[in-house]
């Protein structure tokens, strides 16, 4: 199959659009990542979606609506009329924008999305060609990041043509992804709400707008187990090159290894390209993860080591990806680099 990448324009829109219609998939930008969308109320659609991706079908979805009015996703069929009222004052806050929500299914999303389950996950996002598209298609779209499954996520087209290139046969360039990382995915079911998968709307602007802190999940779940929403697999994320976790700064060179910096070294980078923030914030940082991860998989070497996130506003969603991306820890004896795989003794 050939795969072709198409502009953003409003003919490229339309063919985008009818090609969803027409049950296929298309690989989208957002924010966040780019998304492999299917129009989510078909369910054969959908099925091509997790086939595309390798995804198991214990995985669910997100389902991007193609408005923000919760009222009309109700309406619709997409909600339960038991929609809960604090999920009302958080969308009109944060979207468009990337904080997904797990809310009461309704009757018309497909148990594919869902993974059987009663809930459902849904966002609206803040990138204006992801928009654009669903105003177009006039339904939800089902879309989890445009990768194989388990692997690195794509902030440009061209990180999906490296993924899926030969796969699916359309992906609308929409630019850099300004957030680069997933979205927050709260749970506001009983008996209190909950993070399940950190993102850039932190604990602190979830509490300042329902007036009580959200429990953080911290248990993952296996990939052969269903899990409650997108985002909660213990592996995933993952260069194929070894990933190993530094318990300090990256101060010392070795053979073999590929670093990456959190910011630009005190002596310099002109021996390592790889930095995720020059001036230390964890917002450029995120901007850089994954593109730096795939960058440095490509280097070939027999590992990448990358140094620990520091506090910041998206510190803790950084640090979810990379414990799940990981295989281990590394620690400097004074003299290399000491390789430990997770599970070792």
């Amino acid at each position: 199959m050939k795969t072709v990448i198409l502009s953003s324009d409003p003919a490229s829109l339309r063919r985008a659009a009818d090609h969803l219609l027409s049950g296929e998939v298309v690989a989208i930008p957002t924010e966040t990542v780019y998304g492999l969308a299917a129009v989510g109320l078909n369910p054969d659609a959908v099925k091509k979606v997790f086939a595309a991706k390798g995804r198991p079908s214990t995985d669910p979805l997100i389902l991007h609506l193609s408005s923000p009015d919760l009222h009309q996703a109700i309406h619709a069929g997409i909600l339960s009329e038991n929609t809960p009222q604090e999920a009302f004052k958080l969308a009109s806050v944060f979207w468009p924008g990337p904080l997904t929500l797990v809310l009461p299914r309704g009757p018309r999303v497909p148990p594919e999305v869902t993974s059987g389950l009663d809930t459902v996950a849904v966002r609206y996002p803040a990138h204006p060609v992801a928009q654009q598209l669903l105003a177009l298609v006039g339904c939800p779209l089902a879309a989890p990041s445009a990768n194989r499954f388990g692997r690195i996520s794509p902030t440009d087209a061209q990180a999906v043509l490296q993924e899926l290139g030969g796969i699916i046969s359309l992906i609308l360039d929409g630019g850099d992804c300004s957030t680069g990382v997933e979205s927050t995915v709260l749970s506001l079911l009983p008996p209190e709400p909950t993070i399940l998968r950190p993102g850039k709307i932190t604990t602190e602007d979830i509490t300042r707008m329902i007036g009580r802190a959200p429990r953080r999940q911290t248990q993952l779940s296996a990939s052969n187990k269903s899990m409650p929403s997108p985002g909660m697999l213990e592996s995933h994320y993952a260069p194929a090159t070894p990933l190993y976790l530094a318990q300090g700064c990256l101060s010392h060179g070795q053979s073999g290894l590929i670093f990456i910096h959190y910011r630009t070294p005190r002596e310099g980078i002109s021996t390592n390209p790889f930095v995720l923030s020059p001036e230390g914030d964890t917002e450029t940082a995120a901007k850089n993860l994954y593109r730096l991860l795939r960058q440095a998989d490509t280097a070939k070497g027999k590992a990448i080591v990358i140094e620990p996130i520091p506090d910041g506003n998206l510190a803790p969603a950084l640090r979810d990806r990379l414990q799940r991306a990981s295989v281990g820890t590394a620690r400097w004896n004074g003299t290399c680099w000491e390789l430990q795989r997770r599970g070792e003794i």
